[in-house]
Parts: structure tokens; C-alpha cells; sequence
């Protein structure tokens, strides 16, 4: 059976769900020509073939075997084997709190495949999901070893050759210490100038505005998932005080944090 559906349509817990999963066994992923956006987490581990992953930031990245793919909600992207080609995958579409967390803690890293060096890791994923689950409590269990994988595969990846992305890691690392634009700029080999040109054709966004959304986007899921003050959040993620968290989330989301969180707890509710 080239392709097969292990869970289709999970049940929704306080942690999150698993909208999709199934395994592609030696043929070709189906995918659309274009870009598609999902509204969940999208994740990839391929065993055997090649094939490449592409977004709107990147044209073409290669996917071998043993790369694991991550890509968060509502971002574009597309991956696929050559014409004619195959390959063998576990894949895993799934949402809410729980994957929220680790990507808030970097666990996730920035979209796209990555070599993961752990020669179980597809016998432990299939393991997880093989078989749907008949409880509400079965899911969130399923959830939560999907959540250990996951940070498991973090601590095991291989280290990346990639400077670029090592960059993007650390803007994207520790929201509220400092990074120094001019030493990550010495560790991709390029000046200052030359760093922030090719971090905005790579990632789509200036060094600082890349790092910036990356606060605002934990702001708005401290503001879902927590009842913490807006001034303690402002501190956690390093901006100046709460009223310049305030304007650059007004920019960002179109309202005040204060009228989001009301927002989202009134449809949690």
C-alpha cells in the first residue's frame, strides 16, 4: 500500500489535535504544483528517496533521507520528489497549545527540512502514529509523545551547515537577551551591510524585523495561553515596556493585547 491514512481527523483536546497522519511507502507525496498554506503544524520525516522542500523565502533546499521537515500554520510551502521519483515518509499534520509551546521555545527551529541524525527516529514515529486513537485521553497522550519526539529530534539533529539558518536560530533563540547583528554577520563570512541584504532575500525580513515578529508572535501566544500581565510579558520577550509591546501588537494584529486576549478567550470559551 504505497500511501496510508493512520488517523484522519483527531479528536480536539485541551492540548491540541492531530488533524492528519499516514506514511508514504516508495512513491510520490501528493502534493499541489503551487505553494499550499495549512492551518496546522506539518510535519515530515523521510526515511528514503530525495525529493526538495521549497517556500516563499527559499526557491529550492534539498531533502534527503533522514531530513525532518517542519513547517508552522499558514505557511506557504510546497515539497515533493522529481517527476517520476519516490520516496518514504512518515507525515503528520496537527495543532494547538502543546505545539505552540515548543515552537515559542525554539524547539521547532525555522521552517524547512533538517538532517536528523537518529536512525530510530522513524520506527519511534511510526510507533506514535499507527494507530488512531479511540479516546479523547488516547489523543492527548498521542499528542504529548508527538511533543517528546519532537524535542527529541531537536536535541539529535544534525548540526547545521547552513550559517544563514544558524543566524535565524539565534535571532530566533533568546527573545529577550541581546544579539549581536556584526558577530552573526563575521559567523556568515560577509559584512555588516552584506548580512542584512542577504537575511532579507533569505528570510523575507531585515535581521531585527525577523527577530521582532518572532516576539510578537510569542506575545500573542502568551496572551492565548497564559494569564500573565502584559508588562510581564513585555519583560520575558525584551521589549522596552508594555506600551511599546502595545503599539508594535496593535501594528502587528490590528488591535490592542488587551482586546486580543478577550478575543481569544471568547472563543476558547
Amino acid at each position: 500500500m504505497p500511501m496510508r491514512i493512520t488517523i484522519s481527523d483527531g479528536p480536539r483536546t485541551r492540548l491540541g489535535w492531530i488533524a492528519l497522519a499516514g506514511s508514504v511507502e516508495d512513491d510520490e507525496p501528493v502534493m499541489p504544483r503551487t505553494l499550499r498554506i495549512i492551518d496546522d503544524y506539518v510535519v515530515s520525516l523521510v526515511l528514503s528517496g530525495e525529493g526538495q522542500y521549497r517556500d516563499e523565502e527559499r526557491p529550492a533546499v534539498p531533502i534527503t533521507a533522514s531530513t525532518l521537515t517542519v513547517v508552522p500554520p499558514e505557511w506557504p510551502h510546497r515539497y515533493s520528489t522529481p517527476p517520476g521519483r519516490s520516496w518514504t515518509e512518515w507525515f503528520v499534520v496537527a495543532g494547538g497549545p502543546l505545539l505552540d509551546l515548543l515552537a515559542r521555545q525554539g524547539l521547532l527551529g525555522v521552517p524547512g527540512p533538517r538532517p536528523l541524525a537518529w536512525p530510530s527516529g522513524g520506527d519511534d514515529l511510526a510507533l506514535i502514529l499507527g494507530q488512531a486513537p479511540r479516546t479523547a485521553v488516547d489523543a492527548e497522550r498521542q499528542l504529548i509523545a508527538l511533543a517528546d519526539w519532537l524535542t527529541t529530534a531537536s536535541a539529535r539533529r544534525q548540526p547545521m551547515e547552513d550559517p544563514w539558518e544558524q543566524a535565524a536560530d539565534r535571532l530566533a533563540a533568546d527573545l529577550a537577551g541581546r544579539v549581536d547583528l556584526a558577530e552573526l554577520a563575521d559567523a556568515v563570512g560577509t559584512s555588516y551591510d552584506g548580512f542584512r541584504r542577504g537575511f532579507r532575500r533569505r528570510f523575507g525580513a531585515a535581521p531585527l524585523a525577523y527577530r521582532n515578529a518572532r516576539r510578537l508572535e510569542s506575545a500573542a501566544a502568551l496572551l492565548r495561553l497564559t494569564d500573565l500581565p502584559l508588562h510581564g510579558i513585555a519583560e520575558r520577550l525584551g521589549f522596552t515596556d508594555e506600551f511599546y509591546l502595545s503599539r508594535q501588537f496593535r501594528r502587528r494584529y490590528g488591535m490592542p493585547p488587551r482586546d486580543y486576549r478577550r478575543e481569544q478567550h471568547g472563543q476558547s470559551g
